[in-house]
């Protein structure tokens, strides 16, 4: 087993998982990836969950160029990295669906647009394994946006 899976996999553990205060904290392990995907959510939550292809091609240009965050610091990030990670990430996690049909009633047609996906959840986590870790995670996902 290759290095970088098995350091991924020690990420996922229960008391890992149930320390952090943000799931951003557990998918990506790099401090500006994660504060790309913190930007791109806060994107997301603003537009009530979707975003148009325009919309995140520009958010991701923005990155490229240098956005100025709330501490007045410069934040950049590449635009392939945002695509190839963080996005990547977030679609093949689950969090993030990709092409969902949207009617627009301005256009009077149909969009497709990033959309952030709520995870039906039960009250009670599961005892044990993976679906315990995987509980906590959705429920950290679903607080960013209910």
């Amino acid at each position: 087993m290759p290095a970088t899976v098995k350091s991924h996999l020690r990420m996922l553990s229960e008391e890992r998982v149930m320390s952090t205060q943000n799931v951003f904290d557990i998918i990506f392990p790099g401090i500006k990836t994660r504060r790309a995907a913190e930007l791109f959510v806060k994107i997301l939550y603003r537009s009530n969950g979707i975003a148009t292809k325009n919309s995140v091609s520009e958010f991701a240009n923005n990155l490229q160029i240098g956005i100025i965050l709330e501490n007045g610091e410069l934040f950049r990030y590449s635009r392939r990295n945002f695509y190839m990670t963080v996005l990547r990430t977030l679609i093949d996690m689950g969090f993030v669906q990709k092409n969902v049909p949207v009617w627009d009633e301005k256009r009077n047609k149909t969009l497709y647009v990033y959309s952030r996906n709520i995870f039906d959840i039960p009250n009670k986590p599961p005892t044990v394994g993976f679906w315990r870790i995987s509980y906590y995670i959705c429920k950290k996902w679903n607080r960013l946006f209910l």
